[in-house]
């Protein structure tokens, strides 16, 4: 795990090798998402930024979300309980397991959906830019809870 400042350096990094103005806002807000495994909304973003001594808005920060998704760093995931959008950063292929009770995101780092751009482009001819695949179910703790609930 990288420490705090190796994470700023590496996001700034990042941010410049995308052609993006570095500024600290846009640093903090792609380190945040570089090492959460919590797969946070703009919300929690904001909060993060906050409480990191930074003075922010809600505008700057769905902005920032907005330029880091155009530039492909990040992407979005499903919604949280409240309906606001949540973010990872796309550091290496994987997709989404989502609990469909809690809305729980697990990562699987599997890159083998990424054949299905392939196939996509040889079936319809399309030109194929991204893709996002979601798997829903339901998390051991939520099928554990469904159990006890029937058991009473």
């Amino acid at each position: 795990m990288l420490r705090n400042q190796e994470v700023l350096v590496t996001a700034a990094e990042n941010l410049k090798a995308h052609g993006i103005k570095n500024t600290p806002q846009r640093q903090v807000i792609l380190a945040y998402l570089m090492t959460s495994h919590e797969h946070p909304s703009n919300e929690m973003i904001y909060d993060h930024v906050r409480k990191s001594g930074f003075s922010v808005s809600l505008a700057t920060v769905y902005n920032t979300l907005e330029l880091l998704q155009e530039n492909k760093l990040i992407t979005e995931v499903a919604p949280d309980n409240s309906g606001h959008m949540r973010y990872d950063f796309l550091n290496k292929p994987h997709y989404h397991v989502i609990c469909v009770s809690c809305n729980r995101i697990v990562d699987v780092f599997d890159a083998h959906f990424k054949q299905l751009e392939t196939n996509a482009a040889a079936e319809t001819g399309y030109e194929i830019y991204n893709s996002q695949y979601e798997v829903y179910g339901l998390c051991p703790a939520c099928q554990a809870k469904r159990q006890k609930a029937a058991n009473k």
